[in-house]
């Protein structure tokens, strides 16, 4: 696998990294319907944040560690903080997973894509606007 291949597996997973951060900042602020959806999120990110690591490791690439904090664009002491962070990590998490795409092939690929529309839709179920190429 190419470096620039690596290379964006590493940035998807520092996406994954700050998006399980930032959910558990979401999680705090919602409730009902939206502290579940924030749920879901977080367990879906964390099973990318882990296949991310294993195909790391399965490359023999290094594999780094998450770091302390995350940068959150602002304070997310309410619900709608909350959801605007939601939308901005979801619509990052795009872009990081349309570059793993570029440089995948089978498999690997069709998950990249995969990954990318679910975090499109999330955005929108956020409430981001809808695009015809979001990130």
């Amino acid at each position: 696998m190419s470096d620039q291949a690596v290379d964006n597996l590493t940035q998807a997973l520092a996406g994954e990294y700050a998006a399980t951060y930032a959910y558990g900042l979401i999680g705090a602020q919602v409730t009902g319907a939206d502290q579940s959806r924030a749920r879901r999120a977080l367990d879906s990110h964390r099973e990318a944040r882990d296949q991310l690591r294993f195909d790391l490791a399965a490359l023999q690439a290094p594999v780094p560690p998450p770091a302390p904090a995350y940068d959150t664009g602002g304070p997310v002491n309410t619900p709608a903080q909350a959801r605007a962070l939601a939308v901005q990590t979801e619509l990052r998490l795009v872009r990081n997973w349309a570059a793993v795409a570029t440089t995948s092939a089978g498999a690997s690929r069709n998950r990249a894509v995969r990954y990318a529309q679910e975090c499109a839709t999330r955005a929108v179920s956020w409430g981001a606007s809808s695009q015809a190429f979001p990130g």
